[in-house]
């Protein structure tokens, strides 16, 4: 199991971190086509939904988060838009991001991008936060994903 460390890239209006994964691409795919995969302090991955779809995800901690699945394109890329600073509120166009997955197959495993855009209109804080999560859930990926693995042997 790797413990490769994560890339990190933001700017004002985007977030984006890589991570490597010692896992097949279907494992990887398996995992981050759940929508809503990523909110609240812990992953979850029990909720499908298809495109177009809009899910609620609730978490104890930070309350309820429509999520809408915008586009998923198996086994690369998986797009979901979501209002992260605004728990319970519906989604527009001025109070949520596009999150977007892009798998991509390397020797022994899978480069994993999320990249979070849209917070030129959102406030600092939701950035700040965000750009925090974001680190702790692709470690977090890459854990689950190798875990599985290993106790699995589904590779």
């Amino acid at each position: 199991m790797s413990t490769a460390g994560t890339a990190t890239v933001s700017t004002i209006d985007a977030i984006e971190r890589e991570v490597f994964i010692e896992a097949g691409i279907e494992r990887v795919w398996s995992l981050v086509s759940k929508v809503g995969f990523w909110i609240g302090e812990e992953l979850h991955f029990d909720t499908q939904a298809a495109e177009g779809e809009i899910v609620e995800i609730h978490t104890e901690q930070y309350g309820t988060f429509p999520v809408e699945v915008t586009r998923l394109d198996a086994p690369r890329y998986a797009a979901y838009r979501w209002a992260s600073s605004e728990p319970g509120a519906s989604l527009t166009p001025t109070n949520s991001t596009l999150v977007e997955f892009t798998l991509a197959e390397r020797d022994g495993g899978v480069q994993v991008q999320v990249r979070e855009s849209g917070f030129a209109g959102l406030s600092e804080a939701s950035f700040r936060n965000n750009s925090e999560g974001w680190a702790q859930q692709m470690a977090r990926l890459q854990v689950t994903a190798t875990a599985t693995i290993t106790s699995a042997g589904d590779r």
